[in-house]
């Protein structure tokens, strides 16, 4: 990190801002004095998607920071690599003093949180909400015969990449680094504690037109066997639902409080 951070006030809200490099992070101490957790949104979103829930996590004794990943919200544009979210990360731990902090992460966030804990086994958590990816084989399709695995993994492409017409190639750039990220290696690379939240799928199958609804249904079984394979290792890998869409922090963030609390608990018990 290099400079002074900034502080721009709004309202009751607190702003800081760190140039790390070339690159201006936003971060937000919600306040507090217990146990640090640290907020990652989702792709295309930012850390007021946490608002609701850092004033629950505040309520129950936590000291909660939100950040904006490069290139969202109030945070620089920056190329996306996972190196680089992860130095941001630690930049801003290292500035806002946080102690060996609880991290969070939604979606594209939780992928960061799961990066997280294979280089943190001082972490006492690492939480990664729902951040499962899309599928990019044919071997992901489970159920499926193998030709019509193929046609499921080809036409799921072409919709995601129309999906994708128009978008910043920023975000394109997102979209190309999580389909090359193997997310179960990561997580058997885990140092630390890591939880796995899942929402209800089905609530994510509505974006897909009809006939691809059963391929979706069919990646996320796979996902479901895959994690299933993590937790039985001796591994600190441990896996969550919650009957939400793809936002449990926003849809039921009290449910997820309450699970957090109850694996922060399980993880001091493990460790004592």
């Amino acid at each position: 990190m290099t400079g002074d951070p900034s502080k721009a006030v709004t309202g009751l809200e607190a702003i800081r801002k760190f140039m790390i490099g070339d690159t201006p992070i936003a971060a937000e101490d919600h306040g507090g004095h217990g146990q640090d957790v640290l907020l990652l949104h989702g792709g295309g979103r930012s850390r007021e998607d946490w608002a609701v829930f850092a004033e629950l996590l505040l309520a129950r004794g936590f000291r909660p920071v939100s950040m904006d990943l490069r290139g969202h919200g109030k945070s620089g544009a920056a190329p996306w690599s996972w190196e680089g979210a992860l130095a941001d990360v630690t930049a801003v731990v290292e500035a806002v003093e946080l102690r060996q902090p609880v991290v969070i992460g939604h979606s594209l966030g939780g992928m960061v949180a799961a990066l997280w804990a294979g280089e943190h086994p001082e972490c006492p958590l690492a939480v990664n909400l729902d951040g499962h990816g899309n599928p990019t084989r044919a071997e992901q399709f489970l159920g499926l015969d193998e030709a019509s695995a193929v046609r499921a993994q080809q036409e799921m492409t072409l919709f995601l990449e129309e999906m994708g017409r128009g978008l910043p190639e920023s975000f394109l750039q997102v979209m190309r680094e999580i389909d090359a990220l193997d997310l179960f290696a990561v997580y058997r690379a885990a140092r630390c504690p890591v939880l796995v939240v899942s929402g209800d799928a089905t609530a994510f199958a509505a974006i897909f037109p009809e006939h691809l609804v059963p391929a979706w249904h069919a990646y996320c079984a796979w996902t479901r066997r895959e994690l299933a394979a993590v937790t039985r290792r001796p591994s600190p890998v441990r896996e969550a639902s919650l009957p939400t869409g793809h936002d449990p922090h926003r849809e039921d963030p009290e449910s997820l409080a309450r699970l957090l609390a109850e694996h922060l608990d399980q993880s001091d018990t493990a460790s004592a």
